[in-house]
């Protein structure tokens, strides 16, 4: 489903639709109920938004953790449904001025004004605790394709809560209010428990609309003038990143050295493919690689193990929210090694794995989760497929994925796994290295392999002679840290082959 992108309309109370015919009583007392569950999840939001320490922890830390972007994710999404809800009541009863029975023009009235009231109400309350957070603004401004949101989102509220025709017809509306409440339509209702409520309710709010105006104006001009600026440094910013995409994607694929010769063949990838399990993280190098020369540190590149679809049922992904939307894009043969999910230019793809793995260097790590975690954490690469790489390495924004934030997304807060982020050019990011780092630092704290988060479990180096050679089990963990102290495979005397060596 397309997401329509919610406007605010040009009088809060202006017409569209009228209630008529021999159902209106029906469809006022049904949306009557509806708005008091609006309410009531519209009063739950902000208790949440309150208590939750959410938004100072990301503020403290820099940025917000994989969890906690989906946390506000569902809050939007439930605000969303919400606002949407309301505005549709609102719209249904644009003509009840042209009602002729009074009873039933005034409950229309009341039920149009709480639902304005109420929207009005938490609409300044987001405001509140978001304008002047920049982190979370950015993040209730950000599309995210995973949950069908549209940009701008943050600014749309504000946009509704500071239009000056809107606060006019509240204004307007409030008037009314106050010259028929003491009529006999209005008295009638007083003592009824269906529709007394309401009245509560719009008194409770209508304080929020008076003396209100100078709060708005202030707050669309802060609105504009922000718009101003971005309307302005957009152009610049948008050429830079145009260019960094230009020349990322142009580069991503060049090579040193013309027609060059992988150690990771087929033949090595034969004795590779039956070590390897769904959900294994994938870090890898290619000599000679562009990318590799400039990008710092020895792993230049992550993805994640899919294998099979049939491995993939079996660990039941296939009932994740997001991987089953995704579920026909997983290709029925995956060929003789399964294939990978990876973050490359153009965007976050599904390929084979010895298309991923034209490469020279590999290491395998497992993640030390169960079934059900590694299930979801392969729905939610999933739940990725299709977003742009993001040559800005951004890791606040998730509308853009690189390779080592779509394992960061999957797998932080997965049990033992924890990545924390670390700042590089204003940027909170975590590359190849820190991956590595992070695995052999856990591994010297828990003392084993069966309590480390990350499990190293495979590793193939090309030495000097130009071949591939596994590296056996015992001396994975003292090569590793051997490369992370600044050696590299080619400066020593070759090892065993990886025909000759045992998995």
């Amino acid at each position: 489903m397309v997401t329509q992108r919610l406007r605010p309309p040009s009088g809060l109370l202006a017409p569209v639709a009228a209630v008529s015919g021999g159902n209106a009583e029906a469809v006022l007392a049904a949306d009557r109920e509806t708005l008091r569950e609006i309410s009531a999840g519209l009063d739950r939001l902000e208790t949440r938004v309150e208590q939750s320490p959410v938004f100072a922890a990301a503020a403290q830390r820099g940025y917000f953790t994989p969890d906690e972007d989906d946390r506000v994710r569902q809050g939007l999404l439930a605000y969303r449904s919400y606002r949407l809800a309301a505005y549709e009541i609102i719209f249904r009863y644009r003509d009840f001025a042209q009602i002729a029975d009074e009873g039933r023009r005034w409950r229309c009235f009341l039920v149009a004004f709480a639902a304005a009231l109420a929207l009005y109400a938490k609409s300044l309350k987001i405001i509140q605790v978001a304008e002047h957070q920049p982190l979370l603004r950015a993040k209730l401004n950000e599309a995210d394709m995973k949950f069908d949101l549209e940009a701008g989102f943050f600014d749309d509220v504000l946009i509704g809560y500071s239009s000056l025709s809107n606060y006019r017809a509240l204004v307007r509306a409030d008037r009314f209010w106050r010259s028929q409440r003491r009529t006999a339509s209005a008295r009638r209702l007083v003592g009824d428990a269906d529709w007394g409520w309401l009245g509560d309710s719009i008194r409770r709010k209508r304080a929020i609309v008076r003396r209100r105006l100078l709060d708005v104006l202030l707050r669309r001009l802060r609105h504009d003038w922000r718009a101003f600026w971005a309307t302005v440094l957009r152009p610049a910013q948008q050429t830079r990143y145009d260019l960094q995409s230009l020349l990322g994607g142009h580069f991503a694929g060049v090579h040193l050295v013309p027609n060059p010769v992988y150690a990771l063949t087929p033949a090595v990838l034969d004795g590779l493919h039956p070590q390897l399990q769904p959900g294994d993280v994938l870090l890898c190098r290619t000599e000679g690689k562009l990318t590799a020369a400039l990008l710092p540190g020895f792993w230049s590149h992550a993805a994640i193990y899919l294998g099979s679809r049939a491995e993939l049922e079996g660990l039941h992904v296939r009932e994740q929210p997001h991987a089953a939307q995704r579920w026909e894009e997983i290709p029925e043969d995956a060929g003789r090694f399964g294939c990978v999910i990876e973050g490359v230019a153009p965007c976050v793809r599904i390929c084979a794995l010895d298309v991923c793995l034209q490469a020279d260097h590999i290491l395998v790590l497992r993640p030390n989760v169960g079934g059900t975690e590694v299930s979801a954490a392969l729905g939610e690469a999933l739940g990725h497929l299709g977003k742009p790489y993001d040559f800005e390495f951004d890791f606040n924004v998730s509308s853009r994925i690189v390779c080592t934030e779509l394992v960061y997304r999957s797998y932080h807060g997965r049990g033992p796994i924890q990545f924390p982020l670390v700042k590089r050019l204003g940027r909170y990011t975590l590359s190849g290295d820190d991956i590595v780092h992070l695995a052999l630092d856990e591994l010297e704290r828990t003392g084993g392999l069966e309590q480390a988060p990350l499990r190293p479990v495979g590793l193939i180096l090309k030495r000097r002679d130009g071949q591939a050679h596994t590296v056996p089990s015992l001396r994975i963990v003292p090569l590793l840290r051997r490369i992370r102290r600044g050696w590299r495979p080619a400066r020593r005397a070759p090892l065993q082959s990886a025909a000759e060596s045992s998995p």
